[in-house]
């Protein structure tokens, strides 16, 4: 949740302002002018009125408790109906911020938006009680990445010291930690030095000026700042940076790491915690802030995670990598104190219900389903098959898959004729290949949970008779073994979908293995783990901005990360997911290579062949 203790506290003392001024009489600006500044409208004169107030009165408290219990349709639900029944008490103004402040937290910016202007329209501009309202505009601004506009909303709103000033602060904290030195230039030179919170706009400028080398002009803005009487913690750190107390090296970022180093998973707490050095190391070559990992074990005891993110938050980590499990990862996104600071598992199979800036570069849901999706698309569309034979493990991820599968092939206008589940543990494919003959399928899509079930799989398709059907695969497919056992007369022409495609110059998975080979002495034994922790790791590093990060400005970068190479795919984070662009491959010869490419030979190849 959005820090509700101190909106609480915050929304509180707004309202008792709010009261204070009003007296009795506020009324919505749809019923009646607001009173002139100064003076208060007279009390509720009848015994009626006085009712209404306290049934009013009634539903906000109810409605403001349920907010504090993230009860967000019970908040949302009896402060809408306040507003709309009781729009001439002294309560709707407060019941109109909790409904903005409720639609927020149910990612609603645009109702945010229009309830804060309703309350706003209950003020004259002069009048301070518009401060909560504005500070909620520029929250909506905010959320939609509209970074400056929040900034300029902030800088124009006119405060009084005190709760709207504190919650403001907080605002203008997140904002101006995702600003570049320029940006916040041009913000301080259009308002003037007075504004009360000039001061967290000025500190943070000290920072990044000290962060870049620039030490005497960030003293001598923090200096400037410091005649501003700022709050806390700007104070604080601009005594440290005009003394001289910080340099630009204590400014190093800081990235943690949450992984199993003993118990039963040690071996691939270990082998994570290599690859994820290796991307430090790359990263600390190339760049003047070098980075500094803190590593922490967990043991494989997902319960110790909460207390090891709080340890790293108190360290300063702008980032973790880790845990390796689900279980972990959750507890980490739950248990950390700063929603802002992001976390990436290498492995997690599942991360979709988690917080915001929680990822895995494993996930199930994205890995399994999006490459079905990309080569039923493939097939329909470019090999012109119709009718489709499906043959999945009878696990979780083999029914992903069918399901992600079918759904594609239909939404194209093609037609799952069969489809059939067989035991990952088998040996014979007989039954289910010839069950799927009986439908004639123009091609079969085989998905598998182990390489090796492909090595055993392959040969039974000409075996038992379906020479003339396109066999599709996934992943598991493309795994060395099957390329260097399986006869390529068994799996020339087979089409696949994989995120992996070690032979790929735009992959950086050759590089990743010659650097781990060299610096470990040692091959990879088949795991992935390593390579994964790296990319995890370059991903973090890839969002890390100019200047000192903040985490919320290394969130923000990390989100919007487009078609980055890595040695274990080409990722993207879209809609809250670390995806992978998915590779359609086909066998020829003990090779992969681009389907689409021996499409367009084969194409080539037929219409020369009338003219030999």
């Amino acid at each position: 949740m959005r820090q509700q203790s101190l909106q609480k506290w915050t929304r509180r003392a707004a309202t008792a302002a709010t009261l204070a001024l009003a007296g009795f009489g506020l009324t919505c600006a749809g019923a009646s002018s607001p009173p002139a500044p100064g003076r208060p409208p007279p009390g509720p004169s009848t015994v009626e009125d006085r009712a209404r107030e306290r049934e009013a009165q009634r539903i906000y408290g109810a409605a403001e408790d349920a907010f504090g219990e993230a009860d967000f349709a019970t908040a949302d639900s009896l402060a809408g109906a306040l507003a709309e029944e009781y729009p001439d008490t002294r309560w709707v103004g407060p019941a109109l911020l909790l409904s903005a402040e409720v639609a927020l937290e149910l990612n609603e910016p645009e109702r945010a938006r229009s309830t804060a202007s309703r309350y706003l329209r209950l003020y004259r501009a002069s009048d301070p009680q518009r401060a909560p309202g504005l500070i909620v505009v520029a929250r909506v601004l905010h959320l939609e990445g509209r970074t400056l506009e929040a900034a300029d909303s902030l800088l124009a709103t006119s405060l009084e010291p005190g709760a709207d000033r504190d919650a403001a602060a907080q605002l203008a904290r997140q904002v101006v930690s995702e600003l570049g030195l320029g940006e916040i230039d041009t913000l301080v030179a259009r308002w003037p030095a007075g504004h009360l919170l000039r001061s967290v706009f000025d500190v943070e400028r000290a920072s990044l000026l000290l962060a870049a080398g620039h030490s005497e002009e960030g003293r001598e803005v923090a200096e400037r700042a410091l005649g501003l009487e700022p709050l806390e913690p700007e104070r604080d750190r601009a005594r440290s940076i005009a003394s001289g107390e910080l340099e630009t090296e204590q400014w190093r970022p800081i990235i943690g790491a949450i992984l199993p180093l003993s118990g039963p998973l040690a071996a691939y707490g270990r082998m994570a915690e290599e690859g994820i050095r290796l991307a430090i190391d790359e990263y600390n070559e190339r760049h003047f802030d070098a980075v500094t990992l803190i590593v922490r074990d967990d043991a494989d005891q997902f319960d110790r995670a909460g207390d090891l993110v709080r340890e790293l938050e108190r360290l300063g980590a702008v980032a973790i990598v880790g845990p390796l499990r689900s279980e972990g990862l959750e507890v980490v996104a739950r248990r950390r104190r700063d929603r802002d600071l992001v976390v990436v598992s290498p492995t997690a199979p599942e991360n979709l219900s988690f917080e915001r800036n929680t990822f895995s570069l494993f996930s199930t849901t994205e890995r399994v389903t999006r490459g079905a999706r990309a080569l039923a698309a493939f097939a329909v569309r470019d090999l012109q098959i119709d009718y489709f034979g499906v043959m999945y493990p009878s696990t979780q991820e083999g029914r992903s898959q069918f399901a992600a599968f079918a759904d594609a092939v239909r939404a194209r206008g093609g037609d799952i004729v069969g489809s059939v589940a067989y035991d990952d543990t088998a040996t014979t494919f007989q039954e289910p290949l010839a069950y799927l003959d009986m439908f004639n399928p123009q091609a079969i899509y085989a998905p598998a949970s182990r390489a090796r079930d492909v090595i055993v799989l392959a040969p039974q398709f000409s075996f038992y008779g379906m020479r003339g059907v396109q066999v599709l695969g996934d992943a598991e497919w493309s795994e060395p073994e099957v390329l260097r056992l399986v006869e390529p007369r068994f799996i020339n022409g087979t089409v696949i979908s994989t995120f992996l495609h070690r032979s790929s110059t735009s992959l950086r998975w050759q590089e990743f293995v010659e650097m781990y080979e060299r610096e470990y002495r040692k091959g990879l034994q088949g795991s992935l783990v390593p390579a994964l922790a790296y990319d995890a790791t370059r991903l973090i590093l890839a969002a890390l901005p100019w200047g000192f990060p903040r985490r919320s400005a290394i969130a923000r970068s990390f989100r919007d990360i487009r078609g980055l190479p890595g040695a274990t795919g080409i990722f993207s984070v879209e809609s809250g997911a670390i995806t992978r662009r998915p590779f359609i491959l086909q066998f020829k010869d003990r090779e992969l290579l681009p389907a689409y490419e021996e499409l367009q030979a084969g194409a080539a190849g037929n219409e020369r062949e009338p003219g030999r």
